[in-house]
């Protein structure tokens, strides 16, 4: 399981709406909002309020990715946040009961990506 600071491997999902998402097209160009949803459920309130924040989510430089595919380094369902470089900002892993984070939520932690400072941050490590 990944965890902040950690580096997103470079993969490939299939997304909610049918297409095929791979991370290299947005590696360094675009935050990225990965969102697992489980197999066996239907999250299309959820969804709905994905969608309805995407231009939000495009404004601060975020690909939003819904898929319910699962990867090897993160299990579903899950949320979450790394910048254009891969480093891994947030991540919020939910149980099959449990409910992932509002769509509203997320913005802040988008709204971090796009105004912190790596080198400031790096002499504090």
């Amino acid at each position: 399981m990944l965890k902040r600071g950690d580096q997103v491997p470079h993969f490939e999902v299939r997304t909610v709406q049918g297409g095929v998402f791979s991370y290299s097209t947005i590696w360094q160009r675009k935050n990225l909002l990965l969102v697992l949803l489980p197999k066996s459920s239907s999250d299309a309130g959820y969804i709905s309020d994905l969608r309805a924040y995407e231009s939000e989510f495009r404004s601060l430089d975020t690909e939003c990715v819904v898929a319910r595919d699962e990867v090897p380094w993160l299990r579903g369902p899950a949320v979450l946040l790394a910048d254009r470089w891969g480093e891994v900002i947030h991540i919020t892993a939910a149980s099959e009961s449990a409910r992932s984070p509002a769509a509203y939520d997320l913005l802040p932690w988008l709204q971090y990506i796009e105004n912190r400072c790596p080198e400031c941050e790096g002499e504090a490590k």
